[in-house]
């Protein structure tokens, strides 16, 4: 990601591609690490993009960014958001939402706020949490954020597919036993020389398990737009998961859908 913020004064655009998808290519090539799946991740900087096109080249998921906590004025909803999750559920493609941690929100009131807003949210979709620090926030949610905000999206929609965002070098610079204990499967931003090229396998320094998923460049394109992130998954990235020393609290759905 690691992109400003398109959202002030911003209008929501629609998007209208659809069509079947076709079955989702194994990832491959020369130092490519065992994958099952490809795909991407969207925000207000891919609009128009055509779904059906992007799955009849081999992208099989689509993570879109739901909204975040990182902006002095609150949290907000992406206005793209509906859009691309529509879009790519049309084409037949796996659905994932993402949230921005921040600054402006606590952790627990960011997941409520996340999990109230999720659009057309279904079992086994995934729910992401990108760890970064962009325009106004100053400080990279650490460990105990992390495992907060995931154990409070589950106590909020039950078993579920969580993916926590981070660059590699964030990652090996701090520790994470309370992520991995809630269950979360890590999306490792590594991205070499992003040059559109796969680099490699990211190095996480022995800070967690295994990736479940890895955004290796900022620079390629699908569906008709660029620049686009890809991103490689295992199978396993999409199992729905509970934390290993689950939190009290009931589950259930969401408290709405839109």
């Amino acid at each position: 990601m690691r992109r400003r913020t398109l959202i002030r004064g911003t209008v929501a655009t629609a998007l209208a591609p659809v069509g079947i998808v076709a079955a989702a290519r194994a990832a491959a090539g020369a130092g490519r690490a065992a994958a099952d799946a490809q795909g991407v991740d969207v925000s207000n900087y891919q609009l128009g993009i055509d779904y059906a096109r992007a799955a009849g080249e081999g992208r099989s998921f689509v993570i879109a960014k739901a909204g975040g906590c990182q902006l002095a004025e609150g949290p907000y909803v992406t206005s793209s958001y509906a859009g691309h999750v529509d879009g790519a559920r049309a084409a037949g493609l796996r659905v994932g939402h993402y949230w921005l941690s921040g600054d402006f929100l606590t952790p627990a009131a960011a997941a409520d706020y996340f999990v109230d807003h999720l659009h057309d949210y279904r079992v086994g979709d995934v729910l992401a949490l990108d760890v970064e620090v962009l325009d106004d926030s100053t400080r990279l949610w650490n460990d105990t954020d992390v495992a907060t905000w995931f154990n409070r999206v589950r106590e909020r929609v039950g078993a579920y597919v969580p993916w926590f965002y981070i660059s590699a070098g964030a990652l090996r610079a701090g520790a994470w036993s309370r992520t991995v204990a809630a269950g979360a499967h890590l999306w490792a931003a590594s991205w070499g020389p992003n040059n559109g090229t796969y680099p490699g396998a990211p190095d996480l320094g022995g800070r967690y398990p295994d990736w479940a998923a890895h955004q290796y460049t900022s620079v390629g394109s699908a569906g008709g737009v660029s620049p686009v992130d890809l991103n490689l998954a295992r199978s396993w990235a999409f199992d729905l998961t509970e934390p290993t020393d689950p939190p009290p609290g009931g589950g259930g759905l969401p408290k709405s859908s839109t």
